[in-house]
């Protein structure tokens, strides 16, 4: 019974101090409105471009183990802390599971996203600086594969309310080494 009555005792008690304090009250809730944080325009951008769920299909052109394989699966893309974006993305099928977690956000300093991801066991790491070119948000970074140094491009292109186009590139010493074209479409997103 002591918990109850100390509640209630520290409830009239709030009660009775906000009584009076209507003017102080609104000047804090007015200074508190003013100082919320608002996404920047380049993130604001991003949201409206892949905030949601999609369904994925992918398509393996060029690869030194997955030539012609496919998979399919489910893309969420949620605001994060910090204004960030985050990708959840799970597919699977002839090209084996993946598990992917992406996230990006604005970098004033540098003028671009940065991108971090991690992937099924290969750990985490940033994967380079994304900036729109036109309509298209263009992601570069390079990579070591076997032994030789790779540059890589994601590339969201064709993007609308119901879909884009992801197509990621890979080239080695002048020599195409990597392409997958991946299609999201939004909604109809059964968990695989």
């Amino acid at each position: 019974m002591k918990p109850v009555l100390l509640l209630t005792f520290l409830l009239g008690l709030l009660s009775a101090l906000g009584q009076g304090q209507g003017s102080s009250m609104t000047a804090v809730h007015e200074y508190a409105e003013k100082q919320q944080l608002h996404p920047s325009a380049e993130m604001e951008r991003l949201r409206k471009a892949f905030a949601g769920d999609w369904s994925v299909s992918e398509n393996f052109a060029i690869s030194a183990s997955k030539q012609g394989a496919t998979r399919h699966g489910r893309a969420t893309f949620t605001v994060g802390p910090g204004f960030s974006l985050v990708e959840n993305y799970r597919s699977t099928g002839s090209a084996g599971d993946l598990r992917f977690l992406g996230i990006l956000w604005w970098d004033p300093k540098s003028n671009a996203y940065q991108f971090f991801t991690c992937a099924n066991d290969e750990g985490c790491a940033l994967r380079g600086t994304a900036r729109w070119e036109g309509n298209n948000l263009v992601n570069t970074w390079e990579e070591e594969v076997n032994g030789k140094p790779a540059l890589f491009k994601d590339s969201f292109v064709d993007i609308s309310p119901d879909s884009f186009t992801l197509i990621s590139e890979g080239v080695s010493d002048g020599t195409p080494i990597w392409r997958v074209t991946t299609r999201y479409v939004r909604g109809n997103t059964r968990q695989h």
